[in-house]
């Protein structure tokens, strides 16, 4: 991978993790819990519950990736960096730059079903 693939790559991580944090602050903001002597008709509490799950796994898997992301970024500089796990050989470019966190390659996410 060369330098100015890197520094792309580190901006656009950068940006990941800037838009990740916006989005954590304002899912936070609605995860408060419902009250169980709340005085909403059963349907409604329900409904409110459902989306609270919702909501608490997008939570989830936004501070999944997150982590992801920031570890990608301080292991930017690592000559395995963009290697997979795998197969050991070069992630495309394109995918690393679509999705920065990638460890696979295209054919070994396929064949994990990752």
């Amino acid at each position: 991978m060369t330098r100015s693939e890197r520094h792309l790559l580190r901006e656009r991580i950068t940006s990941d993790l800037e838009s990740l944090d916006k989005e954590l602050k304002a899912l936070e903001l609605q995860l408060r819990p419902i009250a169980p002597d709340c005085s909403l008709g059963d349907l409604l509490r329900c409904e409110m519950m459902h989306d609270q799950e919702v909501l608490n796994r997008a939570y989830m898997e936004a501070k999944k990736r997150y982590s992801r992301l920031l570890y990608a970024k301080e292991h930017l500089e690592d000559e395995k960096y963009g290697i997979c796990i795998e197969c050991e050989e070069p992630i495309a470019f394109q995918r690393v730059l679509l999705i920065p966190e990638s460890s696979y390659c295209v054919n070994c996410a396929k064949e994990n079903n990752l």
